[in-house]
């Protein structure tokens, strides 16, 4: 097995031990009242989040583009049932993972193979919980990148 594979099957299995957890988290995403003015969620992953945290966050967009807030007492809050972070954890998986892989070959690019399975399981998740009902637009992607996968319709698209 080369150390892209055995890398990516990694990823998997960090992934998937994270699946119960995430579920529910986008079931309420999923299935929230949001204010008329929110038209899109926007989930962007930040590849230094593997190893220190999640590496996904979420944004409410309105149809200027604009990150949307409610405001409570005159203080900015997200129109969301979740924190933005959507989970509390250490990590994905450990630098250690990333650096034994580094150090085998010095050209090797772990996190766009993260992402890439990230984005595969992330989707996984959405459908189980019913995101192709979803009412609102629906999109993950790298943070800063020009396409971005359509979580409701399952598909790719630019940016």
């Amino acid at each position: 097995m080369n150390i892209e594979k055995e890398f990516s099957v990694k990823v998997q299995e960090h992934l998937h031990g994270l699946t119960a957890s995430i579920k529910p988290v986008l079931k309420e995403l999923i299935e929230y009242n949001y204010p008329k003015e929110v038209v899109s969620l926007e989930f962007e992953i930040f590849a230094d989040g593997f190893t220190q945290g999640f590496p996904v966050r979420a944004f409410f967009m309105d149809a200027g583009n604009s990150e949307h807030f409610v405001y409570v007492n005159g203080e900015a809050q997200y129109p969301s049932p979740v924190e933005p972070e959507l989970l509390e954890i250490e990590n994905v998986y450990s630098y250690e993972l990333e650096e034994k892989y580094i150090n085998e070959d010095e050209d090797f690019d772990p996190w766009s193979i993260a992402i890439d399975e990230l984005i595969k399981w992330f989707s996984q998740c959405w459908k189980a919980v019913g995101g192709e009902s979803f009412k609102l637009k629906a999109n993950i992607a790298p943070h800063d990148n020009n396409q971005a996968y359509n979580l409701v319709d399952s598909k790719w698209e630019q940016g």
